[in-house]
C-alpha cells in the first residue's frame, strides 16, 4: 500500500513539473509572438553629410596609427 502511494505521489509530481514546463514554454512563445507583431521603428530623420564633422588629415593619420 505504501509503495502505491509513493508511486502515485511521484507520478503527481512528474505531472505538475511537466505542466509547469509546458506553461513556461507557452508563455515564452506568446512573448515572442507579441514582440514580433510590434511595428519596427523607422527613423524618418533627414541626414546630410553637412551634419558630420570634418576629419582633418592629422586626425585621419592618428586613427590609422591606432590600428
Amino acid at each position: 500500500m505504501f509503495s502505491f502511494a509513493l508511486i502515485a505521489l511521484c507520478g503527481l509530481v512528474a505531472l505538475v513539473v511537466l505542466g509547469l514546463g509546458g506553461f513556461v514554454v507557452l508563455l515564452k512563445l506568446g512573448i515572442i509572438v507579441r514582440e514580433a507583431q510590434r511595428p519596427t521603428y523607422q527613423d524618418t530623420g533627414n541626414y546630410t553629410l553637412d551634419q558630420g564633422r570634418e576629419v582633418r588629415p592629422e586626425d585621419e593619420q592618428a586613427a590609422r596609427e591606432r590600428r
